[in-house]
């Protein structure tokens, strides 16, 4: 691995070197390695670059490689380093350097003789060492990540140890596009979006609304099938709940405003646990109230920067899956293992596989609580995943402001992880608000608050499935799970007797009393356009009936890999098995 990213981060020195021979002018950024590749942030000045002109860059670029070129580390002084920017006009790296500290000796890396960069490295020795590479594509990029400041050309590019690698990559990435969720969304009729509503607020249609309810009603089952009551909360609230949780500080893109009414400072809300510890905090509580468990689907805000957004990936109005138990710390561990073995039965029953990451903290100040409590939290977090026997990793700086959490990473049909389910245990917040029950001796406790989501964000988990499936979603999520397709305009009577079939028919798994959700197409196309037409909107089960079906009472039923002929019979056992 360590190899790899070597030949990466040269290979970006390489880029540069090939886009200075062609466009002399041109000042660089930063040129970094990055999983599976690299890029360069690159100021062509008023020249244009697109990505019709990287076969000639990586022409260059593959030029230069096929001369064996040493890669040399070089040490200079603050001052020779900024002698050298300045004398080379490379304004971007004068303003890193004048960061450095002063007296601090500075890298750089010299490609042979043909280009120079400032570099803290590590490289690979020489050229010839640099396996097979490809430049993918151009994009945008302010300089720094500043909206404020210059927009640079920034050349992507994937490279891999050996050629077979980098075609199985490549491979992936054009299967990638053809699953990409965007592009589903738009095809299946599922989303879309508004310049006049906003960027990263999508709007879901009738059949992307019963997609959103079936997985809501999916996720919502495993923890109401354990005792969790239904709450419901405003989508605003006084900024001083945020300031108590500690969310306030944390969240710079919490969206604010003044009522012009009563002057009052509130906020959307970027999420919903601060307002479930006062749905806790209103009535007294005892030991044998515990645990308590509340169950919400919310939507909360974050203003995230415009080029942040995508899809539904990453949008600005975020729909939770949201849970909160208060419990006693003997409870912690039973609460644990629920919520564990709902996430494993759920991805299983959607076919993803499950890893498991811990999230811990690192040594930054972005934490609420005590240093005692945070290790303690974390102790505790570390003994459930070994008592539950899962294999895991641990990620610090992954933790959640007020604690640790156990992240279910699924990895989906191309071996992608996503980062979806997530249990979080937190002493810190119970704390801040003064939380309490009454213990058997009568004494005063703090509870201790577990966060949960099995899904979480519904818009972010869409986007996921959606790639998964590639679009064909299951038969009980699928927002059209069956189209009936007449052959004429003769057979009324027959396709009234499918439909009291399917209209008396429920899908059984994973949720009970699931009705079938079917269309009729009577158009007077023809039969072939029908079909067409149905497996471009991807819908499980396509009935077909004609005038000889009537004659043998039977129908044809084409799924996306056969097609057979069903008696009407059998038809209401057939669909519930599929």
């Amino acid at each position: 691995m360590e190899n790899s990213e070597n030949m990466r981060h040269t290979l970006s020195h390489v880029l540069a070197a090939a886009v200075q021979e062609l466009y002399p002018t041109t000042k660089f950024g930063i040129g970094p390695a990055i999983e599976n590749g690299f890029y360069y942030d690159i100021d062509f000045g008023d020249t244009k670059i697109s990505d019709a002109d990287l076969p000639k860059i990586e022409k260059k670029m593959q030029g230069i490689i096929a001369r064996n070129l040493p890669m040399t580390k070089r040490i200079v002084s603050k001052d020779e380093a900024l002698n050298w920017a300045r004398k080379n006009k490379q304004i971007y790296k004068v303003e890193l350097i004048e960061e450095l500290p002063d007296g601090e000796d500075i890298s750089f890396y010299d490609l042979s003789d043909i280009f120079t960069d400032l570099c803290k490295g590590p490289h690979v020795n020489n050229t010839s060492e640099i396996g097979a590479f490809k430049l993918v594509r151009v994009a945008g990029a302010y300089w720094r990540g500043d909206e404020k400041r210059e927009m640079l050309t920034r050349i992507y590019g994937v490279a891999f140890p050996t050629e077979e690698e980098l075609q199985d990559y490549l491979k992936r990435q054009e299967e990638a596009k053809a699953r990409d969720h965007r592009k589903l969304g738009k095809e299946l009729d599922l989303f879309c979006f508004s310049d006049l509503v906003g960027s990263g607020l999508p709007l879901f249609t009738p059949r992307g609304t019963t997609l959103r309810d079936l997985l809501n009603d999916f996720t919502q089952s495993y923890r109401l099938a354990r005792g969790y009551k239904k709450v419901c909360i405003p989508h605003i609230a006084n900024v001083d709940l945020y300031k108590t949780s500690g969310h306030y500080e944390k969240f710079p893109e919490m969206l604010q405003f003044v009522s012009q009414e009563s002057g009052d400072h509130l906020a959307i809300k970027p999420v919903s646990c601060p307002h479930h510890s006062q749905i806790f905090a209103s009535s007294p509580r005892s030991y044998k109230d515990l645990p308590i468990k509340y169950l919400e689907t919310t939507m909360v805000y974050r203003d995230e920067r415009k080029g942040e957004l995508g899809g539904l990936s990453r949008v600005r109005s975020i729909t939770q899956d949201d849970s909160h138990v208060f419990c006693t710390e003997e409870q912690v561990g039973d609460i644990f293992g629920e919520l564990i073995e709902s996430a494993k039965d759920l991805y299983k029953k959607i076919d993803m596989k499950l890893k498991l990451r811990l999230s811990f903290r690192d040594d930054g100040d972005g934490y609420i609580g005590t240093p005692e409590m945070w290790e303690k939290a974390q102790t505790a977090i570390k003994k459930m995943a070994d008592k539950f026997e899962m294999d895991y990793f641990i990620g610090e700086g992954e933790a959640a402001m007020y604690g640790p959490k156990m992240d279910f990473m699924a990895v989906d049909a191309l071996g992608r992880e996503w980062q979806l389910a997530t249990v979080q245990l937190d002493y810190a917040m119970p704390a801040r608000f003064h939380l309490e029950y009454t213990d058997v001796d009568g004494s005063k406790k703090t509870p201790i608050m577990i966060h949960c989501a099995l899904i979480g964000s519904i818009e972010r988990f869409m986007s996921v499935y959606l790639e998964h499936t590639a679009g064909w979603l299951p038969m009980w999520c699928a927002p059209e799970n069956v189209r009936i397709l007449t052959v004429n305009d003769q057979i009324a009577d027959y396709v009234g007797k499918i439909t009291d079939i399917l209209n008396n028919t429920k899908l059984s798994d994973p949720l009970p009393n699931n009705k079938i959700r079917y269309t009729i197409d009577e158009s007077a196309d023809s039969l072939g356009k029908k079909i067409r037409r149905a497996a471009s909107m991807k819908i499980p089960c396509v009935i077909i009936a004609g005038p000889r079906d009537v004659e043998e009472n039977t129908v044809s039923v084409r799924l996306r890999d056969k097609e057979e002929k069903v008696k009407l019979s059998d038809l209401a056992d057939y669909i519930k098995g599929l």
